[in-house]
């Protein structure tokens, strides 16, 4: 039975991966106009900056939520409408946020956008932005509705071995981000075990640089200063 179980997980992500990268992808950026340090998140994908500028590439989600937070205070947090090969740029000043500019991606079959708000040459130089760090290997990044969907069969596992199994098939083909390897791993009876896991996990995420949020699951004060010892060496 369980192997009919894993097999048709490991059906059904090749599936959505196979459908969320052979659709179109878009883009959303943010300017933060009022001086600070932020946290902003696009669903789950958290991005950083020195200047106020935010950006998140490849957006899948037509309807992802925009978060940005201040210190421990939500500034916002609001769904967006996202249209496929077209980067939205938004401005957010004194608590506002307002649609600045959508243009679209590609010209002529180029990337055809500078670094923010505007386009490149005759619109067909090909110059596309520097993208933050991804794996080398089969990067595919599980959308919202497809982490849940393997949420939903993995939170019907009540042993550790078989949790292992399940994170096996769905990171095989797939990416997961640092705050999704956080949710299956809190499942894991055994510190040791999560430990374990944490570890092998880590060359699959797609933002290691956010990986550390994970340490805040061991229960064990020594598993966690393993955990980040092994971050260190990486």
């Amino acid at each position: 039975m369980k192997k009919t179980i894993f097999l048709g997980l490991a059906m059904l992500f090749a599936t959505l991966t196979f459908a969320q990268h052979n659709g179109n992808s878009a883009e959303v950026f943010l300017q933060i106009v009022n001086p600070g340090k932020y946290s902003v998140y696009l669903d789950d994908e958290l991005v950083g900056s020195a200047n106020g500028r935010f950006r998140f590439y490849d957006v899948y989600n037509t309807a992802p939520t925009l978060s940005i937070i201040q210190g421990n205070t939500v500034l916002l947090k609001q769904r967006l409408r996202v249209t496929p090969q077209e980067r939205l740029v938004l401005s957010f000043e004194n608590k506002r946020l307002i649609t600045f500019k959508q243009l679209t991606i590609f010209r002529n079959r180029q990337y055809a956008l500078n670094d923010f708000d505007g386009y490149a040459g005759d619109y067909n130089t090909g110059i596309v932005p520097p993208r933050p760090p991804q794996p080398e290997l089969n990067y595919r990044l599980l959308s919202e509705e497809a982490f849940q969907a393997f949420l939903n069969q993995y939170r019907k596992e009540n042993f550790d071995d078989g949790r292992l199994r399940m994170i096996n098939v769905v990171s095989k083909n797939s990416s997961l981000l640092s705050a999704q390897a956080r949710i299956l791993l809190k499942s894991f009876s055994f510190d040791d075990e999560r430990l374990k896991v944490a570890r092998n996990l880590y060359k699959n995420v797609a933002d290691p640089q956010n990986y550390f949020t994970v340490s805040d699951v061991f229960i064990f004060p020594s598993n966690k200063d393993d955990f980040l010892k092994y971050l260190e060496k990486q």
